[in-house]
């Protein structure tokens, strides 16, 4: 996710995450996704912005923004919205062993729309496995 150029994202991890204070910790402008925009950390001064429109206004916005560099999703919801669009080509995981007893599950609700991945990449280290899947379309 370092040196994307862009994020999109949904309410849930925005309010988890305080709406990073208005500014994402990869330093990449966000776009966040919702129904319901807050009233904190997005629009002037801050690198936020709302989109109320629906996943492709937010990926059009997003790909104005990043030019040729990666845009990464970051929320399970929004991820699976986008992967039912056929508009996923990479999911990098971090997997850490922490069983934290809740949370959305990344990929719930693919039920109709079933995914091919093929695995690009593995790095192991201490307490954390790094995965890289290509959508196979």
């Amino acid at each position: 996710m370092f040196g994307c150029g862009a994020i999109i994202t949904g309410r849930r991890t925005f309010d988890i995450a305080n709406g990073w204070g208005g500014r994402h910790p990869t330093g990449a402008p966000f776009f966040l996704l919702t129904h319901d925009p807050p009233d904190r950390h997005v629009g002037p001064g801050s690198e936020g912005t709302v989109v109320t429109d629906g996943i492709e206004s937010a990926l059009e916005q997003a790909r104005a923004i990043a030019g040729d560099r990666d845009i990464a999703v970051c929320a399970a919801s929004v991820a699976q919205q986008y992967l039912r669009a056929g508009l996923l080509d990479l999911i990098h995981l971090n997997l850490v062993p922490v069983l934290l007893g809740g949370g959305v599950r990344l990929f719930a609700n693919l039920e109709d729309h079933p995914l091919d991945l093929e695995c690009t990449r593995v790095v192991e280290s201490d307490g954390v496995t790094h995965l890289r899947y290509r959508v196979v379309r």
